[in-house]
């Protein structure tokens, strides 16, 4: 039987916490799923909501003096160790992080980032949304990003992840550069339908298609 040779992941509920918490939290799971113990999942799907936050990856200039400015407009900021630039995280955006022994699924980075993107496109779509993929990281719809992707390996386990804007106030990425990219706007999966979109109905779409892409059976908490 096909599903007893694929591996399991547990899929935690969708949870409203502040940023630093959720990234402990990473960090934790991705120390323990290190090393796998035979029977036992491999790996951990976190769905978060934040408070407004802005994460800088490693490559990002000037972060002192930005900073000060973006916390003055009521937002936490943080410096994480990820690729990508600054990005930020608020109500409205569901922020997914597949804690993933990758060795287990039997997949290496780069096809990883391709299913992560993959498994965006095809949520967008399963919604109604006619969503692609370029040369910039990232799920767009035209010219406007609606989903961003900021992943690090560490001894073989994926954390950090995906977040996918769906009722999120886009005046928060105003007042940056979203993710490096010049000249491009942000967009939302209820901005695209003209309806409500909210993370609560995005994220069990979402960890599906994930599942799919990547061949795991989904153990829900």
């Amino acid at each position: 039987h096909a599903d007893m040779l694929r591996s399991s992941v547990l899929v935690r509920k969708l949870v409203k916490v502040p940023y630093s918490e959720g990234l402990s939290l990473q960090l934790s799971l991705a120390r323990k799923y290190k090393e796998l113990r035979p029977g036992c999942e491999i790996g951990e799907i976190l769905q978060f909501e934040h408070n407004p936050v802005y994460t800088f990856g490693l490559r990002e200039k000037d972060y002192e003096e930005q900073k000060i400015r973006l916390e003055n407009m009521g937002a936490e900021v943080f410096k994480v160790r990820r690729g990508g630039l600054v990005t930020f995280h608020g109500p409205g955006q569901l922020v997914c992080y597949p804690v993933l022994n990758l060795r287990a699924l039997k997949v290496g980075v780069r096809e990883y980032v391709c299913s992560l993107e993959t498994a965006m496109v095809q949520t967008c779509s399963e919604l109604g949304v006619k969503a692609h993929t370029t040369d910039n990281i990232g799920v767009w719809v035209g010219d406007e990003k609606l989903c961003s992707l900021g992943i690090q390996v560490s001894h073989g386990v994926s954390y950090h992840g995906v977040s996918v804007n769906c009722s999120v106030d886009l005046r928060w990425f105003d007042r940056i550069v979203s993710c490096g990219v010049e000249g491009k706007s942000v967009t939302s999966l209820t901005a695209q339908l003209n309806r409500r979109v909210t993370p609560a109905e995005v994220a069990p779409i979402l960890v599906n298609h994930l599942s799919q892409r990547l061949n795991f059976n989904c153990v829900m908490q």
